[in-house]
């Protein structure tokens, strides 16, 4: 008969080579004859843990360390097993138990990080991991885990000098080279961060999360389509990498790529509901022509109910009874300025304010330092800071300062804070200005808008908010002063007619490309100037859906993303510009304007879709706007043979505009304060 040293032995040759079935079996036999049997104990134990039986393996832990206190494997995989249940408490307590048997025990510092870590006691996980890298220098996750605490405990700089320690010490380890890429890139060394990630793909072709992070760089850089390259690659690699499908549908959306974008998105959402991504996903459905007024709503309001309205408090801040004695506060919530019309609307608000019936507080997200924030902050009575405030702490200081009357000026764009209005820090609550569509919140009360964006009886339906509809417009312009002087028309000349547009390429739905299709096909030898985002890809496909339509390449230009200088004078060589639909241009249809240009648009029945029909029609320009596509059609076509009549408008618009409620910020500022003082 064998004796209990043989069966043991026995046992674990099995467990070494994988035959686990007799592993277990021997296990059991040795336990049958010695039942405190230690070793044989813990051993079982990761078997059975291995498998899935968790409340045995816990039992034969429990019954191996009551037996021999200082068996460090059952103590050690105890501590494994309760940090993958989650019982970070209990793990913690066998961690220690083996670094109080072996002090310098490196893998039970790393876990004990780890723990740390799982308990966001981050400073404590830097202890430990320092720890564990000192006395194990040559172990890569000990260095590279540190490098993450101490990012995740703000120590950025500590951070990226472990991470470059690791590169130094494992130059083949594709982790060393992904973790440094990602900490470069958090200090806006961009260009280093792509050589680092690039390191990593070629250590490791197969590492998702570096291609990943590869695209992420390269967007940073301009190299739109190697990070979409970039992105595809990840999520081929790893179909279920949810941050990845998120990258590249928000690139395919900045690209104007909208049914590949939405896809993506969506994908994303699957595998991982995140409310910024959603978010993403709503700007990106708004832009098409595929859903109606009603789905979209129903788009938004399902946003809500995935990630906000549960959010709200029990009880809401009081709302300031009518006629208080005391100034207004009214707050207003942004992001960083994404465009220059969006500064400029903000400068607007916080110049005309009637500073003795309101205080206003300015919630400023992330912005470009220089003359123009410094100039906007002493337009404000309180300017706060906020972008590194979590949204629960952005509406705590909304409550400390008794904001009366908060104003969203980004819906679903970037840099939006609709988490924090989701928990109602303040009784009335509004969204203004930066997205023609609803926020999907039950916490946001009121939208602003005017009569003809938002007919009264016909888009009531559209959102959850109330309407204030303003008398003129729901917004105002902001002229650039620096944009040149608008030139004659270039058609007078004899040059080929041309059309243009230069909004977002993501806003040519299909039926929209269709009718400028049409329009060229009515007007021969006419050409079309339009924006084409950054991605040569993207352009080439945007081509190839006019070529479709039987309109020849050489009768586009396509513009790729412009800097400010270059904007405004890439206006100049067009003729008469084409309001995109149902997503009309906003500050983009006054951009052209100003430059002399006038603008045809289609009348839709929604907000998004009556944009260029508001501007019209406060500038008494009715004669641009058309009914339906068909009528765009005969429009352009008319428009363009009456090139005397355009060549004169031409040199009035600016004028025209200035003089326009369009661009009478005094005017609007007193009627938004009207409305606040109605709600």
């Amino acid at each position: 008969m064998a004796t209990a040293d043989e069966l043991f032995n026995r046992a674990v040759v099995a467990h070494q080579t994988g035959d686990h079935l007799a592993a277990e079996a021997g296990y059991r036999q040795l336990l049958d004859l010695l039942p405190d049997h230690a070793a044989a104990l813990t051993n079982l134990g990761s078997l059975v843990a291995k498998r899935g039986d968790t409340g045995e393996a816990l039992a034969l832990y429990g019954r191996a360390t009551a037996a021999d206190p200082d068996q460090l494997d059952a103590h050690f995989n105890l501590g494994n097993l309760y940090r993958r249940l989650g019982r970070t408490r209990d793990a913690a307590a066998e961690y220690e138990q083996v670094l109080r048997l072996a002090p310098n025990a490196p893998q039970a510092l790393v876990n004990l990080g780890l723990v740390a870590g799982d308990s966001g006691e981050w400073p404590r996980a830097v202890e430990c991991l320092a720890r564990a890298a000192t006395v194990a220098p040559d172990l890569p996750d000990a260095l590279l885990l540190l490098a993450d605490a101490l990012a995740r405990c703000g120590r950025i700089d500590e951070s990226v000098a472990a991470c470059r320690e690791a590169v130094a010490r494992f130059p083949d380890n594709a982790r060393a080279h992904n973790l440094l890429g990602v900490q470069l890139g958090t200090t806006g060394e961009t260009d280093n961060a792509a050589t680092a990630f690039e390191r990593a793909v070629a250590l490791d072709p197969n590492y998702a999360e570096a291609h990943n992070g590869l695209g992420v760089a390269l967007d940073a850089l301009g190299r739109t389509d190697d990070a979409l390259c970039s992105y595809a690659e990840a999520v081929r690699l790893n179909p279920d990498h949810a941050r990845a499908w998120a990258n590249l549908g928000t690139g395919l959306a900045q690209e104007g790529r909208t049914p590949d974008a939405t896809a993506a998105l969506r994908r994303a959402l699957a595998l991982a509901p995140a409310p910024d991504v959603h978010g993403t996903l709503l700007a990106a459905l708004v832009y098409g022509a595929d859903l109606t007024p009603e789905q979209l709503r129903d788009e938004h309001v399902a946003w809500a109910g995935a990630h906000a309205d549960a959010l709200a408090p029990a009880e809401p801040s009081r709302k300031r009874p009518a006629g208080a004695p005391g100034r207004v506060r009214v707050g207003y919530v942004f992001g960083g300025f994404r465009s220059r019309a969006a500064a400029a609307f903000l400068e607007a608000l916080l110049a005309h304010h009637d500073r003795t019936r309101f205080h206003v507080t300015a919630y400023a997200g992330a912005a470009p330092a220089g003359a123009d924030l410094d100039r906007l902050r002493k337009l404000a009575d309180s300017w706060k800071p906020v972008a590194r405030l979590t949204d629960d702490d952005l509406a705590r200081a909304v409550r400390a300062d008794e904001i009366d009357i908060l104003v969203d000026l980004h819906g679903h764009t970037p840099g939006n804070r609709l988490l924090a209005f989701a928990r109602k820090p303040a009784p009335v609550q509004i969204t203004l200005f930066g997205y023609p569509a609803t926020t999907g919140l039950r916490a946001m009360d009121f939208r602003v808008t005017d009569t003809t964006a938002d007919p009264p009886g016909l888009t009531e339906a559209h959102y959850v908010e109330k309407l204030l509809r303003l008398p003129d417009l729901g917004w105002v312009y902001g002229p650039p002063a620096d944009a040149p002087e608008p030139n004659a028309l270039p058609a007078a000349r004899g040059r080929a007619f041309t059309f243009g547009c230069l909004n977002h390429p993501g806003k040519l739905s299909d039926p929209c490309v269709a009718a400028w299709a049409a329009i060229l096909r009515a007007v021969p030898k006419s050409r079309l100037v339009l924006l084409a985002g950054r991605s040569v890809a993207g352009a080439d496909q945007l081509a190839a859906r006019f070529t479709a339509h039987g309109v020849a390449s050489d009768r586009l230009e396509l513009v790729y993303r412009l800097p400010a200088g270059d904007y405004f004078a890439a206006y100049q060589p067009i003729d008469l510009a084409l309001d995109p639909f149902p997503y009309n241009g906003g500050a983009t249809t006054c951009d052209a304007l100003w430059m002399g240009v006038p603008v045809l648009t289609v009348a839709g029945r929604e907000a998004r879709a009556r944009q260029g029909v508001s501007v019209l029609n406060a500038l008494g320009l009715p004669e641009f706007v058309a009914d339906t596509p068909e009528q765009l059609v005969t429009l352009a076509a008319t428009w363009a043979a009456q090139r005397d009549s355009l060549a004169d408008l031409r040199g009035t618009i600016r004028e025209i505009v200035g003089a326009s409620a369009v661009t009478a910020a005094p005017a609007f500022v007193k009627h938004l304060e009207a409305a606040y003082l109605s709600v």
